[in-house]
């Protein structure tokens, strides 16, 4: 039996979960509606799934970086002075903003940052929504700081501080901060970046600090005039944490099936996710949008509610069971696990997306 082992990672997921019910519990106090139950489910279990699959997919990032720091580390750096860490950090934030910004303007890398997006909602939950597909490219980016010598534990606790920050930014329970505002990313930053408004979209791309939108051009200030409007363009419409993740690979490959030359078959993967071939590449604008309907928001069943609930729970006890003896199982058994609850979260997302839509029929 393996035996169990306590780590970080472990740690911060009831330290997550508890701060989604500590902002439901403010927010209800002060008699705001931020959160929709089932939106909120489904996006902590969007973000359990991705644990399981990023659990094993991340050894692909600190292997290619630990063979890059070893092979090609240009200098030598010091653990104990603190400059290392800030350097690192700046650095690492830096490069997410490029990470980032692809992850937007990249077809196929959209594919997968998308799924963080696919909330109506914008709240605690939603920093968690956190997308399966990810893995594959997103290592390339950080190899300037595996080449300039950059020790892989540095990498790792820098990558973990810049990712935790990023969670307290998604609440819309606190304002503007003032000066604080010209230096790190906060809510109020953060709120434009998951709006469909015209002018949110492409915008505030950075992870800590500010300063990289401001220097390349995509900085914009919430408005107060004009309420952000959160999700995306074309809603999902599904409960399926799978399809969440798989729905926009679906569209882009069938697309690219409909088209009659290589290049524009290509472009479907590399160009802008608003490129046509036709050459009508801009976004359509928000007033075009129709008007969301409201089976995803106020029809859910009791049942379904329930159901998914008790999937959070269960997967999250399993998840931290998993995580607790994941180095000592064999990487066949690894990929089995996270297979086993992609096809869980496959299943009974199907169930519930279909289970409402007939509700809502009745």
């Amino acid at each position: 039996m393996p035996e169990f082992v306590l780590s970080p990672n472990i740690l911060v997921i009831p330290i997550l979960i508890t701060l989604v019910v500590v902002e439901l519990g403010i927010s209800r106090a002060m008699g705001r509606s931020v959160y929709n139950f089932q939106d909120s489910i489904t996006s902590i279990n969007i973000g359990i799934m991705s644990q399981f699959v990023n659990a094993t997919g991340a050894v692909i990032s600190a292997f290619m970086y630990a063979v890059i720091e070893m092979k090609y580390g240009t200098f030598e750096w010091d653990m104990s002075n603190p400059l290392t860490w800030i350097f690192a950090l700046l650095l690492y934030d830096f490069l997410y903003y490029w990470v980032h910004r692809t992850g937007h303007e990249v077809n196929m890398f959209w594919a997968s940052h998308i799924t963080h997006h696919s909330s109506d909602e914008f709240n605690l939950s939603t920093a968690l929504r956190q997308a399966s597909t990810g893995f594959y490219f997103k290592w390339i980016f950080y190899m300037p700081l595996a080449v300039l010598g950059i020790p892989v534990q540095v990498f790792v606790v820098v990558g973990l501080i810049d990712l935790l920050y990023q969670v307290w930014v998604h609440t819309r329970l606190v304002g503007r901060l003032g000066w604080i505002e010209y230096v790190l990313v906060t809510p109020s930053n953060h709120r434009v970046h998951h709006g469909k408004n015209d002018y949110c979209i492409d915008k505030n791309y950075g992870g800590m600090f500010c300063a990289w939108d401001r220097m390349f051009g995509t900085y914009a200030d919430e408005r107060e005039e004009e309420p952000i409007v959160y999700g995306l363009k074309k809603k999902l419409n599904s409960w399926n944490p799978v399809w969440s993740n798989l729905h926009y690979w679906a569209s882009m490959f069938k697309k690219a099936g409909q088209q009659d030359n290589w290049r524009d078959k290509l472009m479907c993967f590399f160009a802008p996710p608003a490129w046509s071939p036709d050459g009508r590449s801009a976004p359509k604008p928000l007033s075009e949008i129709p008007v969301a309907d409201e089976i995803f928001v106020e029809k859910t069943p009791l049942s379904i509610k329930l159901s998914g609930l008790m999937m959070t729970v269960i997967s999250a006890v399993v998840l931290v069971l998993y995580l607790g003896t994941k180095q000592q199982l064999p990487g066949f058994i690894q990929i089995l696990c996270a297979a086993t609850a992609v096809c869980a979260f496959a299943l009974l997302g199907y169930f519930w997306t279909q289970g409402n839509k007939k509700e809502f029929e009745r």
